[in-house]
C-alpha cells in the first residue's frame, strides 16, 4: 500500500510541478572570437522561471587540454554566486545566465558549457577561440619568371591563427578564387604576358590578418647565344690557378656543358683549374642548351711556362698548341730588356741628330742682304766733327802743323777746339787717306755720302 502511495505521489509532482526551465544556446551562435586582453560575455537562454532552478554550472574544458570540465562558477536556488578556482585571471557571472571571461588571454581558449540541475534541465556548450594572427608562408619565390606557356602553381599556408585562418588569392587587388581554410594553391597554365603582375596571399583569423606578395614576370623566349668564353687570367702559367668562364644569354636560362679536347669536364658555367699543368693546354669548348636549342663557343688556352735557363725553348702542351719557356732575368722577362735597349738606343741617335742639325744651323747663318756698313774708327772719329763750323783752310793749316810747339800755345779758334776733339792717335793715317783715295762709285746704287766725308775729300784736293 506504501509503494502505491510513492508511485501517486511521484507522479503528482510531474502533474503539479513540470518542467522548471530549458535551456537554449546563445542568440550569436556557438562560435564566439574574442581579442586578447578583451572582457566578453556569452549568454544564453532559459524557458521558464530559472530562478526556481536548483543549480547553475558552468564548466570548462581547454583547448590544449590542460583543464578538463573544471566547474568555474555556480548558483544555487537563485542564490549569490560561487566563484571556483580555476586559473583564470577573472571569471563572473550575470544573473540569469550570463557568464563573463574578463582580460582573455590564450588560457581561456576552449569550450563553456552551461548546465542546469534540475529535472530536464539539460546542458548548452559554446566554443571560445582567443584570436591569434596567423603566419603566412609560400613555396614559391618572388620575383618569379615564366616563359610563355609555362605552367605555375604556389601553395599559400596561414599557419598558427586562431580560430583556423581563411586563406585566399588576390592578383592586383582582385580576388582569384575562392577561400580555403589554412592551405590554399594558386594555379595558373599555359601562361602568357596577361599573367604577369603582383599576387598577394591573404591569411585571416578573426580580425587579425597575414599577407606575403609574389611578383611573376611572363618572359618571352629567346634561344641560347654563347657570347663569351674566357680564361681569367688571360696569360695562363704553369702552376698557377686559372678560371675557364662560359657567359651565354637565354630565357629561359640555358644548361652549360664545358668540354677540354673533346672530354666533358664541367657541366656548370665556370670551370677552376687550381694548379695549372700542361696538360690542361688545347681547346675547350662551351655548350649552352635550352628548351630552345644551343650554342656554342670555343678558345684555345696556352700555358706559359718560366725558367731560370738563359735559352728559350719549347715544349708540347696540347694538340697543335706549344708554348716558348721564357727566360727570367732577375725577375724580368728578356724581352722587355730588349725592347728597352732598343729604345734607348733609338732615343740617343734622335737626339744626337737634333744636336748637330742645331750647330750646323747655327754655323751657317750668313750675314743680311742689306747688312749696314760697318763704322771703323775713322768714320766714327769725323763724324764727330762738325765742319759746319770750321774755315777749311785754316783748319786744314791746322792739321799740317800740328805738333809740339816751342813758342806758347796759339790761340785756339773754334775750328781748332772742334779739331782737337779728333784723337789722331786713333788714326791710320795712310790706310784712311789711301782708303779715301780709292774710294769709286760700285755697280749697286751710290751710297749715301755724309758730311764728313764729304768734307774730307774737299780737303784732299786743297792740299794738292
Amino acid at each position: 500500500m506504501s509503494g502505491a502511495c510513492f508511485i501517486i505521489l511521484f507522479g503528482l509532482s510531474f502533474v503539479l510541478f513540470p518542467c522548471r526551465g530549458q535551456i537554449t544556446s546563445p542568440p550569436d551562435g556557438t562560435r564566439f572570437t574574442f581579442l586578447n586582453g578583451s572582457t566578453a560575455n556569452i549568454t544564453w537562454l532559459f524557458k521558464g522561471d530559472i530562478s526556481k532552478v536548483d543549480s547553475r554550472v558552468w564548466y570548462l574544458t581547454s583547448s590544449d587540454g590542460s583543464i578538463n570540465a573544471k566547474r568555474l562558477p555556480r548558483i544555487i536556488d537563485d542564490e549569490k554566486p560561487r566563484i571556483y578556482e580555476s586559473g583564470l585571471s577573472g571569471v563572473g557571472i550575470v544573473k540569469p545566465a550570463t557568464l563573463v571571461l574578463k582580460n582573455v588571454d590564450q588560457t581561456y581558449d576552449g569550450t563553456y558549457r552551461f548546465s542546469l540541475v534540475a529535472p530536464n534541465g539539460g546542458a548548452s556548450d559554446v566554443y571560445v577561440f582567443i584570436a591569434k594572427k596567423p603566419t603566412v608562408t609560400v613555396n614559391c619565390t618572388s620575383p618569379t619568371k615564366l616563359i610563355e606557356d609555362d605552367d605555375f602553381t604556389c601553395v599559400c599556408r596561414g599557419e598558427s591563427g586562431n580560430p583556423p585562418a581563411n586563406v585566399t588569392w588576390y592578383k592586383d587587388g582582385v580576388q582569384i578564387g575562392g577561400t580555403a581554410k589554412e592551405e590554399h594553391t594558386l594555379t595558373l597554365s599555359n601562361v602568357d604576358n596577361t599573367a604577369s603582375g603582383t599576387y598577394k596571399c591573404v591569411a585571416k583569423s578573426h580580425t587579425l590578418t597575414d599577407e606575403k606578395l609574389i611578383e611573376i614576370i611572363v618572359c618571352c623566349a629567346v634561344p641560347p647565344t654563347v657570347v663569351s668564353l674566357r680564361s681569367t687570367p688571360e696569360n695562363a702559367v704553369y702552376g698557377k690557378s686559372v678560371v675557364i668562364t662560359c657567359e651565354a644569354i637565354a630565357i629561359p636560362l640555358p644548361s652549360y656543358t664545358i668540354i677540354h679536347n673533346g672530354t666533358e669536364i664541367s657541366t656548370n658555367k665556370t670551370y677552376i683549374i687550381t694548379v695549372l699543368e700542361y696538360t690542361d693546354a688545347g681547346s675547350y669548348k662551351c655548350i649552352a642548351t635550352s628548351v630552345l636549342g644551343n650554342s656554342s663557343k670555343t678558345f684555345s688556352l696556352s700555358v706559359a711556362v718560366t725558367q731560370t735557363t738563359n735559352s728559350p725553348t719549347t715544349k708540347n702542351f696540347g694538340t697543335g698548341k706549344a708554348a716558348s719557356k721564357e727566360c727570367n732575368l732577375g725577375g724580368t722577362e728578356w724581352y722587355i730588356v730588349v725592347v728597352s735597349v732598343v729604345s734607348g738606343i733609338i732615343i740617343g741617335i734622335l737626339l744626337s741628330n737634333i744636336f748637330l742639325c742645331s750647330c750646323r744651323k747655327f754655323r751657317s747663318r750668313r750675314p743680311q742682304s742689306n747688312p749696314e756698313p760697318q763704322e771703323n774708327e775713322v768714320d766714327t772719329t769725323y763724324q764727330e766733327l762738325d765742319l759746319s763750323k770750321m774755315n777749311a783752310e785754316d783748319n786744314y793749316q791746322s792739321l799740317r802743323n800740328r805738333g809740339p810747339q816751342s813758342t806758347p800755345e796759339p790761340k785756339t779758334t773754334e775750328a781748332d777746339t772742334t779739331y782737337q776733339e779728333l784723337d789722331l792717335s786713333k788714326m791710320n793715317t795712310e790706310d784712311n787717306y789711301q782708303w779715301l783715295r780709292n774710294t769709286t762709285p760700285q755697280s749697286n746704287p751710290e751710297p749715301k755720302t755724309t758730311e764728313a766725308d764729304t768734307t774730307y775729300q774737299d780737303g784732299l784736293i786743297f792740299q794738292k
